[in-house]
């Protein structure tokens, strides 16, 4: 009888440690999720940030202002090993990718013409008024 009860104590107690486990681990993967995903991915060649006659730089500034204001921004080079660049298929620099709270796709820009530069800042202002 004695065997039996302990036996019976040993398997409960594994039980709870494996229920305690399970919730604590699905817990914390679902913070890491919403608060390591950036609501805004650049990849740009940096070195262009500084030109005032760059297309390249008013769109870096326009993401570093955003970020300035709460949102949070994952800045990337395009040589960078990270893996959002596979993950976002970027191809493109610059590109500005915009993602919703569970890293979704909500919006990309390609490319620096005027008219993606003017998209961008659009976007990005909508993004700042709703984070408030």
């Amino acid at each position: 009888m004695k065997v039996s009860w302990l036996g019976v104590s040993l398997v409960a107690v594994l039980a709870v440690c494996v229920l305690l486990l399970k919730s604590g681990t699905r817990h914390n993967t679902a913070s890491k999720t919403v608060n390591s995903t950036p609501a805004v991915i650049l990849v740009a060649d940096f070195r262009e940030a500084d030109d005032p006659n760059d297309r390249c730089s008013v769109i870096i500034h326009a993401v570093r202002d955003a970020s300035k204001r709460g949102i949070q921004v994952a800045e990337l080079s395009s040589d960078s090993q990270s893996d959002l660049l596979h993950r976002y298929r970027v191809l493109t620099v610059p590109t500005v990718l915009l993602l919703d709270d569970s890293g979704r796709e909500i919006g990309r820009f390609e490319g620096e013409d005027a008219a993606t530069v003017v998209a961008i800042q659009s976007r990005l202002s909508a993004l700042v008024r709703t984070h408030r």
